[in-house]
């Protein structure tokens, strides 16, 4: 049972960390619950300074997506989104809901900060983003899956958690390059 829930875990923080990376470089380490009541989290650069309402709404975006990366791994199984698993990871306190609830609140400002002249419906913006995640979770779905398998391979029945450094998830990622 834990060795599955290390894997459902390291699924979700390699959602957040694959994204984090690709749209800010802003990803460092992996650290795995390897049971239910742990706290696995993908560590960050801290923010950035901004110079600009568009690096705002540019790091917002991204940061949205970031959110929802980690629930939309989780459910992507064999190249599909299972939606009953995305839908019962964001709601109830469960799981993924202080992502999703963080990203819908984010979405708020983020929606606000477009230009009028050119940005669509709130709910059109809303699923652009939600597609551009599922599109860049899609084309990492090998290495999320090589970020479990690494988790299973560093599980230890006496540990809490699997850490994998930056440097080791760098060379899981380019491994598939």
């Amino acid at each position: 049972m834990r060795r599955a829930i290390a894997a459902s875990n390291a699924k979700h923080e390699a959602g957040h960390w694959i994204t984090g990376w690709i749209l800010e470089k802003a990803s460092q380490d992996l650290v795995i619950a390897t049971n239910d009541v742990g706290d696995s989290y993908c560590d960050r650069v801290p923010h950035p300074d901004f110079l600009s309402l568009s690096q705002i709404n540019c790091h917002l975006g991204n940061r949205i997506i970031n959110l929802l990366g980690g629930a939309k791994a989780e459910s992507l199984v064999c190249g599909n989104f299972n939606n009953e698993i995305f839908n019962d990871l964001v709601k109830n306190y469960k799981g993924a809901w202080p992502d999703y609830f963080i990203a819908s609140e984010l979405y708020r400002y983020y929606y606000r900060s477009l230009d009028p002249s050119v940005r669509l419906s709130f709910t059109e913006e809303w699923v652009s983003l939600v597609e551009r995640t599922e599109a860049l979770i899609k084309k990492y779905e090998t290495f999320i899956n090589d970020i479990a398998k690494e988790v299973l391979n560093r599980f230890r029945e006496n540990e809490s958690t699997v850490t994998i450094s930056q440097a080791d998830v760098l060379t899981i990622l380019t491994s598939r390059i």
